[in-house]
């Protein structure tokens, strides 16, 4: 079952990527780029890369919301579960006498904390989870295109085009700084 999910998280490496890539230096460019793809279907699928998140191209490519909240919520709901039961099995074995009444439901209120406390630790791992597990990270098989764009820039790939195709020209009336065709080499 785990080569399974490995398999599924981590496919074998495809065909080399083969495109162009089209080079941006300034977010306002690149952002308009992706909204003039998005209401033209001139260019059938692309890619996008930035150096690091931005909200800007978030609202621009119409991501809806991100689905690692579910990582979170449910990790954090079996962290609270998990944070009574513990609780309670312990009341078990050594009882929690409080105010006089019978050890059990009624030392709830002591066990609040520590249910907190399993939320926060769940849900925090959870996310961090959730995360690597929606960005496929590590990924040791992903193609670096342009090392630039780790660093300061921004692209666009477009794949299965060529340098000199309608989809190139549009890139760079679009603001792109330079149009690179990557090979599939």
């Amino acid at each position: 079952m785990l080569k399974k999910l490995m398999a599924k998280l981590n496919p074998p490496p495809g065909p080399a990527p083969q495109g162009v890539l089209a080079v941006y230096t300034y977010l306002d460019h690149f952002c308009s780029a992706i909204e003039h793809l998005r209401s033209t279907q001139e260019v059938e699928s692309y890619e996008t890369f930035t150096p690091t998140s931005y909200h800007e191209v978030e609202h621009a490519s119409g991501f809806g919301y991100s689905p690692v909240r579910w990582f979170t919520l449910v990790c954090g709901l079996t962290g609270t579960f998990f944070g009574f039961a513990l609780c309670m099995l312990i009341d078990l074995d050594w009882p929690l006498v409080t105010g006089g009444k019978t050890p059990g439901i009624y030392s709830l209120p002591a066990f609040v904390v520590i249910g907190f406390e399993m939320t926060i630790l769940f849900g925090g791992l959870g996310t961090i989870l959730g995360m690597l597990i929606m960005c496929k990270i590590p990924n040791p098989k992903t193609t670096i295109l342009d090392n630039r764009l780790s660093d300061d820039r921004f692209g666009i790939f477009v794949p299965n085009v060529g340098p000199n195709s309608s989809q190139a020209k549009l890139l760079k009336e679009l603001g792109a700084q330079e149009i690179c065709e990557i090979s599939g080499t």
